[in-house]
């Protein structure tokens, strides 16, 4: 197995049941609660990841402790993967959430090793994924578990608040998936650049989550097609806007021919300039052009009326 294969290997997407989800903020607004999650790998999904890459003598997590003061605030994680021209070592770091607490310190030691393992690009993906609110409610205790979980909202001087809440589905993109025809034929389906924009986002996150590098490149032609598409659909809408607001614009200039004063006239020119400015922005083009035809009706009129004024006098 060469390096490319390696690392596609390593940046692959994991099952649903590799992910664990864990509280990121939680709180309540009134009396409602909310809990913001964010989805992590298991620390067994990363050695099993390590071992199918690189073998089970391929690569080894070492720790070191981070401390401050006489004690064990976190823990330090260098992953080193073993290959015939050198061995290769990246770290990352978790601080313990109790520093007296030795599940708190194995907590850490885990934390450490999976963001060890995401420099390496294991489950680099997640990165992509928005922020998730989960399915929550208030539970009276610890032991009010309805949802599946439960999570502790302390504040000084006030009683302990539960939370129970609902472990959230992953997005359809962080699925493993081959085929992503779902994907495409929204992209070919958008009517609109807006529409196609949240089609290749949800796409490029899939594709980009599952390392597919066939599936990229017909990305890329498929969506070449698609603007190309859609800009001639554009350029042909616009030109069908600009005509019918070229015809709106000598409706108009025809109306100003039946006006006989020059406040009647000059009230109802700035009424259509309004109106043609209006629906110009509407359909998105410009109004210049069918607003200087009738302003040239305009001037001609008024210029008219000032003549027969000055033959009156």
């Amino acid at each position: 197995m060469d390096a490319s294969q390696q690392q596609e290997l390593l940046q692959a997407m994991f099952e649903p049941e590799d992910i664990e989800w864990r509280v990121q903020r939680a709180g309540f607004f009134g009396d409602k609660p909310w809990v913001m999650a964010v989805p992590y790998i298991t620390a067994r999904a990363v050695q099993e990841r390590f071992d199918d890459v690189f073998g089970a003598f391929g690569w080894e997590p070492a720790f070191r402790d981070i401390v401050s003061e006489g004690r064990i605030i976190g823990c330090q994680c260098g992953i080193t993967v073993h290959t015939e021209a050198r061995s290769i070592t990246k770290w990352d770091a978790s601080e313990n959430t109790n520093n007296t607490n030795i599940d708190a310190i194995k907590s850490g030691r885990s934390t450490s090793m999976k963001r060890a393992a995401v420099q390496w690009g294991v489950g680099r993906y997640l990165y992509q994924m928005d922020t998730t609110f989960a399915e929550c409610r208030q539970a009276l205790s610890f032991r009010d578990k309805v949802m599946g979980n439960i999570h502790v909202v302390k504040s000084k001087g006030k009683p302990d608040m539960y939370i129970d809440w609902r472990t959230p589905n992953l997005p359809h993109w962080a699925i493993p998936r081959r085929n992503f025809s779902v994907y495409f034929d929204d992209i070919r389906a958008a009517t609109d650049m807006d529409q196609l924009s949240m089609a290749l986002s949800e796409a490029i996150k899939a594709i980009k989550a599952s390392q597919d590098m066939e599936a990229k490149a017909e990305l890329q032609i498929l969506r070449a097609e698609k603007i190309e598409e859609l800009e001639s659909k554009d350029s042909e809408r616009q030109e069908q806007k600009t005509r019918e607001l070229m015809a709106k614009s000598l409706d108009l200039s025809a109306l100003l021919r039946n006006i006989p004063t020059k406040g009647a006239l000059f009230n109802a020119f700035e009424k259509g300039v309004l109106q043609l400015t209006n629906q110009g922005k509407k359909d998105g083009i410009s109004s210049v052009g069918a607003i200087e035809t009738l302003r040239e009706t305009y001037k001609s009129l008024k210029h008219r009326m000032d003549e027969g004024n000055s033959h009156d006098q």
